[in-house]
């Protein structure tokens, strides 16, 4: 409910011509990973895009993914006494090209490249609290950083100062290394539903 109350206030600010005119911007976003299995997973991170002209922002990203195992390996290890996570906190740059508005609305299509650090954990199964922490412990020295790439689009709402996006990103990791392998056939794809709220400057 207050999300749709922000979205529409949003719709109705007026639009003031310097505001039309700042393209940069700064925001934090939330999101959902859209995946099969029974769980959720969710993303948080913060972007700033400076304007280049109009239509195009440079972007930079960093962000967090609480699980980017693939969907088939989730269900499958629903079926273990073993809980494996692999989290990731990436950092991404690239550009965003946006559409004019109609009225309060644009849209907006961007890709981007960075690096990711993998983490991997696992809980229960493994006989004792103590033998999961040795495991854990053990874990840090094959966790990985690997480069990552995403492709996103959605719908901007502007109002005044006040920007927000509501979109889609897909993000795919790549890594050559066993235990990526063996979790995630060497890469994993994250599709994600999020929302961004934040200021243009």
């Amino acid at each position: 409910m207050r999300l749709a109350f922000l979205l529409v206030a949003l719709s109705v600010l007026p639009i003031p011509a310097f505001a039309q005119a700042n393209q940069s911007f700064i925001q934090g976003f939330g999101g959902v990973r859209l995946a099969t299995a029974p769980t959720v997973t969710p993303t948080v991170g913060a972007t700033l895009g400076v304007g280049l002209t109009p239509y195009i922002q440079a972007v930079g990203e960093i962000g967090h993914i609480h699980d980017v195992m693939p969907s088939m390996s989730e269900t499958l290890l629903t079926l273990s006494p073993v809980s494996i996570r692999r989290s990731a906190l990436y950092g991404e740059g690239g550009i965003r090209l946006t559409s004019g508005s109609v009225g309060h609305v644009g849209v907006y299509g961007e890709t981007l490249y960075g690096a990711a650090r993998l983490t991997t954990k696992v809980s229960g199964g493994l006989g004792s609290a103590r033998t999961d922490a040795i495991t854990n412990f053990a874990l840090r020295f094959v966790n990985t950083t690997s480069p990552v790439g995403a492709l996103g689009t959605g719908v901007i709402l502007r109002g005044g100062p006040v920007v927000a996006t509501i979109g889609y990103r897909y993000t795919r990791f790549f890594s050559d290394n066993m235990l990526d392998t063996l979790l995630s056939t060497g890469h994993s794809d994250v599709n994600e539903a999020r929302v961004s709220f934040g200021f243009r400057f």
